[in-house]
């Protein structure tokens, strides 16, 4: 479907920083014993980082700055690359680490595997299912080099053992993931009921905080055997998931014990779970475990693994990690099978990653926070977490960080941690997302808290395609969040129905949500299209006990509805969440600044909906009231081209939506894109 033409994002320079006359050069043949320079190169950053502490000591250093240029070629990672204070520089006289011309770095935290051979021990067969028999093959790790493999441990949203990255290692073929052998693939397992100890009851909802409960079926019976078997499931709430390590199987009472730490929702009768590493789950191509007690890795190859390109992530730590540094930019280079987060930026001021890779790793891509950083062009995907999480600027003073996230290509993420590991997750003041492509999620696009962001020109497709009651992009819980806006992005394809389940969720999925009391945020000229579902009911802007929102002048089509709410009615409810946010903040100076917060405690469930054109819909409002005037709607699906085109459509500059050619994205996805808009995987 071809919506939008394409226009050209215009940068005055080939580089985030102007060219240097003074550069080091680095090369995978090369030697720290060397000069650095373009005959002679370096062999590693590092020393390239060492060598220009020296220029500055003994005050060599170029006025103009200097750049690093990074020859293409494969470079194994031993140790975290840092940057820190004593490599901050100013402005005028930048540090650039610059991939060579028409040539691509890669810095991999992977070993490469080899000596693959068919398993011929009887007992470790016999406990294959029959179709595997004959097509599994193992790898001895210690010949590949691996001599210690750190224990498994998995966390999750709801885990009792922490919402953070747990480094992993995973197996990659051909430079595409494979999953941890798991099952049933078919149809997860049911629990039968839970332990009556430790119960409680939240509104209709009973649980329990006990370790153990009874299940369904005789699946799990199959995995007594495993040596470190671990549980994944969403254990209470549909949008609270976890991995539990299981402690004993009992098949006789068809009851599981989990070791603590436990899922800190407690859990459900009814809720789904299935098996992850389990050697007698690898049922299908692709499929494998690490087996810690032998040293050796077990598959299903896809195809021949000698004749392939087979790669374990090994390096837990990230690969790059930046600590006060200003003024340091890095292009066209490929950071890739970190078994944790890739690359870390703790307080750094103009900071640029323009033109890079982070692909396959096991946490976040990039976390960055300081102020006036800037992701432009970046391709992040294939990730076991995140793609990019970015703070800066203040919430006492509301002064601004002017953080950047343009351009990028975010996409196929949350692999491990399927809940709240967005493709960009923002925090604090002032942050910019422009013209990214966003896609291919099990949960949101973009979580954002704090004030005065600005989301525009972006495209978000096929996110929301596991997790229940999410948004494609959200915001929870504070009134206070105040002055961001949502204008000229185009969401579309949101939803667990074009997941690989095609099922609807109990609650919903939405193009835009505000949860719990999110006030005052502005949602203007967008496109929403294909963007709502779920049994309960979201529209493609859902506001749930919210007020002073206004949903001006957007184009919603083929949604089950195009706006829905899920309203508080409770003055008494508003006013004690209200006032644990309040306290947190200048309100003299909060309402100076959006001076509808004199009237918080006024207007309950009171939002602003006006001039936008609804097609093809199933409902314009549901669940609830507005301050509606001034929309329009048409009862039949209608193209979203021939809806522009209306004279009563909203402006909106569809043209200058999502990614753009620039000199550091010289070409754009066009079948990825095109695949996303017809509601297909995008790659």
């Amino acid at each position: 479907m071809k919506l939008f033409r394409i226009v050209v994002l215009a940068l005055l320079s080939s580089s985030a920083f102007a060219k240097s006359d003074f550069s080091y050069y680095v090369a995978p043949d090369g030697a720290d014993a060397n000069d650095g320079s373009r005959a002679h190169p370096f062999a590693s950053l590092e020393h390239a980082r060492d060598s220009i502490r020296l220029l500055r000591e003994g005050r060599g250093y170029p006025a103009s700055g200097l750049a690093v240029i990074v020859r293409g070629g494969h470079y194994s990672v031993a140790n975290t690359f840092t940057l820190d204070a004593k490599d901050a520089c100013a402005s005028n006289s930048p540090i650039v680490f610059r991939a060579a011309d028409g040539e691509t770095p890669k810095f991999s935290g992977g070993l490469r595997l080899h000596d693959f051979k068919p398993v011929t021990d009887a007992a470790l067969l016999a406990r294959l299912p029959e179709i595997a028999r004959g097509k599994v093959v193992q790898c001895d790790l210690g010949a590949c080099g691996l001599s210690t493999i750190p224990p498994l441990e998995y966390g999750g949203f709801g885990s009792g053992r922490g919402f953070k990255t747990h480094p992993n290692s995973e197996l990659f073929f051909n430079g595409r993931p494979l999953p941890l052998a798991y099952g049933p693939n078919d149809a997860p397992v049911k629990i039968a009921d839970v332990s009556t100890n430790r119960t409680f009851a939240h509104k209709n909802d009973a649980g329990s905080h006990e370790g153990s409960f009874t299940y369904e079926g005789d699946r799990p019976a199959t995995w007594r055997e495993e040596r470190e078997l671990w549980l994944y499931g969403y254990w209470f709430w549909d949008w609270a998931d976890s991995y539990e390590k299981v402690s004993a199987i009992d098949a006789g009472a068809h009851e599981i014990t989990l070791a603590p730490p436990l899922h800190t929702y407690g859990f459900r009768k009814g809720q789904l779970f299935y098996a992850v590493n389990a050697f007698c789950e690898i049922d299908t191509p692709g499929e494998w475990v690490l087996d810690r007690e032998r040293g050796a890795l077990f598959f299903w190859p896809p195809s021949n693994p000698n004749r392939a390109v087979v790669e374990l992530s090994v390096f837990p730590k990230p690969l790059v990690d930046l600590h006060d540094v200003a003024n340091v930019c890095f292009e066209g280079l490929t950071w890739e099978l970190g078994a944790g987060d890739a690359v870390v930026a703790h307080d750094c001021k103009s900071v640029t990653f323009a033109g890079c890779t982070v692909r396959n790793c096991g946490g976040d891509g990039i976390k960055m926070d300081g102020a006036n950083c800037v992701l432009r062009s970046c391709d992040i995907f294939s990730m076991g977490r995140g793609g990019v999480q970015i703070s800066g600027g203040s919430r006492k003073t509301l002064a601004p960080g002017g953080n950047v996230v343009e351009n990028c290509d975010i996409h196929d993420l949350s692999r491990i941690d399927h809940t709240y590991t967005p493709a960009i997750l923002v925090d604090g003041v002032g942050t910019r997302i422009a013209h990214n492509l966003l896609h291919d999620i099990p949960s949101s696009a973009i979580r954002i808290g704090g004030n005065d962001h600005t989301i525009e020109f972006n495209e978000i497709a096929r996110v929301v395609l596991e997790s229940d009651d999410q948004g494609g992009a959200e915001l929870f819980g504070d009134p206070t969040f105040r002055g961001n806006v949502f204008r000229w992005n185009f969401i579309h394809h949101i939803g667990s129905r074009y997941g690989s389940a095609k099922a609807a969720v109990k609650l919903g999925q939405a193009g835009i949500r505000f949860d719990d009391a999110i006030s005052g945020q502005r949602v203007v000229e967008n496109i929403f299209w294909h963007a709502s579902g779920g049994v309960h009911g979201f529209g493609g802007v859902q506001i749930h006990g919210g007020k002073d929102n206004i949903v001006e002048s957007n184009l919603f089509a083929d949604c089950d509805s195009a706006i829905s709410f899920s309203q508080w009615h409770n003055a008494a409810r508003w006013s004690n969440w209200v006032a644990k946010y309040t306290n947190q903040v200048d309100m003299k100076l909060y309402a100076a600044r959006y001076p509808e917060l004199a009237r918080l405690y006024e207007g309950l469930d009171t939002n602003i909906v006006r001039g936008n054109l609804v097609a093809g819909c199933g409902e314009f409002l549901h669940r609830g009231k507005a301050e509606a005037s001034g929309n329009v709607t048409v009862t039949n699906s209608t193209p979203i081209a021939e809806l522009l085109r209306r004279p009563d459509a909203p402006k909106i500059p569809a043209s200058q939506i999502g990614l753009q050619r620039d000199v550091f994205r010289r070409s754009l996805p066009k079948a990825e894109i095109q695949n996303l808009r017809e509601g297909k995987p995008g790659n």
